[in-house]
């Protein structure tokens, strides 16, 4: 099967995606995080709000050692409580697309390699606007299946169009719309 010139094999294949930007949407209304893929072919658009698109961008500009304390740094409190608890983030799936919203599972860890984490514990879901700036944080690796940069892209149309026909009728006044 090809899509947009690139060979897919299993549309549930899991992909590492790379934090590339962040981008502003249609009318400067809803900022967009771009992820890709190792190759740069495959681009995964996620939604965020104005202020966790603010962090992510914080984020990647900090330089953050594991092991130090990052004095200031948005999410640090959930980080020290982590780290008391011997808790680490592993990894961030891109999991499902529910109305005009992006879930992921954050997947955790135990920092010993001999101590296994309760069910309950290891696997969190949550929304993808809220999730980002604290796993780009942890330092987690980010993975996607073809099918969810797929859903994620007819999001991205939909919002996209939302945004376009919103602004068709807006007031011309930006503090009244």
């Amino acid at each position: 099967m090809t899509t947009l010139g690139l060979q897919l094999t299993n549309k549930s294949e899991w992909i590492e995606m790379f934090p590339f930007g962040v981008a502003m949407g249609v009318n400067n209304v809803r900022p967009v995080m771009i992820f890709k893929d190792k190759a740069g072919k495959r681009v995964l658009p996620v939604w965020l709000s104005h202020m966790d698109a603010g962090l992510a961008v914080v984020q990647a500009n900090s330089i953050y050692v594991r092991g130090t304390r990052s004095e200031g740094m948005p999410h640090e409190i959930s980080f020290q409580i982590l780290e008391t608890l011997g808790i680490e983030i592993e990894k961030c799936l891109f999991k499902a697309v529910k109305g005009n919203h992006q879930y992921v599972d954050l997947h955790f860890k135990s920092k010993k390699e001999e101590k296994k984490l309760p069910k309950g514990l290891n696997k969190l879901e949550a929304r993808a606007d809220d999730a980002i700036s604290f796993c780009m944080r942890s330092g987690c690796r980010f993975y996607a299946t073809v099918d969810y940069i797929e859903r994620s892209r007819v999001l991205e149309g939909e919002i996209v169009g939302m945004q376009v026909s919103r602004a068709e009728g807006a007031n011309p006044h930006p503090y009244i719309n």
